[in-house]
């Protein structure tokens, strides 16, 4: 599921796997499918099937036996559950006494105390056990789907995550680095009055002509040289 596909099919993903190891896969699937996701899942554990699935198939003898959805399939239209708050003796009787007298004669109806299923009691036990920091060696319970199955990550396009595996699989030659020079800067007036200072051009005819009539460089040692023996002659 690494490239984020739209259709997942799953053979019997949570064979073999503890409680925590298959809540945590129908948790998976259930973040798939609220992204939009098509999840086909293939088990013979119904319980996990009635957890996640929506549309169920059933198949027998190579036949598709019966479709629909979990509702549809699974609901009793012949008969009706009242979930109510934790009543009184009293108050029970008399919610007791209207349905009976609305209630077909011969049907039966009875009281029961809503159960869950045991996953979700062994689930609740751990959390309890990880809320007290109480030590273990086994399997833990409360990690998150990843944040790119879950849509919380950056999406980006299939051409983006192309482009990008190529760039850091192939990089491409070192870039060139230019170093500027450092300029150094010339006092020509001070060079003139030394003596070093080339011509302006026009005042004196070149001895070379073409391209090797170029200025000639200035000597800066030169020059440093004769500064130096000026600063150090007397003031007349």
């Amino acid at each position: 599921m690494i490239n984020d596909p739209d259709l997942v099919i799953l053979d019997e993903p949570t064979s073999g796997l503890d409680p925590i190891g298959c809540r945590e896969v129908k948790d998976l699937i259930l973040a798939l499918a609220q992204r939009g996701k098509t999840v086909i899942l293939s088990s013979h554990l119904l319980a996990d099937v009635e957890d996640v699935c929506d549309r169920v198939v059933v198949y027998y003898g190579g036949r598709v036996q019966a479709v629909g959805t979990l509702k549809d399939l699974l609901a009793e239209p012949d008969s009706l559950r009242i979930t109510t708050p934790l009543l009184s003796r009293s108050g029970l009787e008399k919610v007791l006494a209207v349905i009976r007298e609305e209630a077909p004669v011969g049907d039966e109806v009875r009281v029961e105390t809503p159960t869950q299923n045991l996953e979700s009691y062994f689930l609740g036990v751990v959390q309890a056990a990880r809320e007290s920091e109480m030590q273990t060696s086994g399997a833990l319970s409360g990690s998150r789907v990843a944040a790119y199955l879950r849509g919380e990550a950056e999406q980006t396009t299939r051409a983006d995550r192309v482009l990008d595996r190529l760039t850091r699989s192939a990089p491409g030659p070192e870039p060139e680095v230019t170093v500027a020079k450092p300029v150094e800067t010339i006092n020509h007036d001070l060079l003139k009055r030394l003596g070093t200072e080339p011509e302006e051009p026009g005042t004196k005819e070149p001895t070379a002509k073409g391209p090797e009539a170029a200025k000639a460089p200035v000597d800066l040692e030169k020059a440093d040289e004769k500064l130096s023996s000026l600063l150090r002659k007397p003031k007349p």
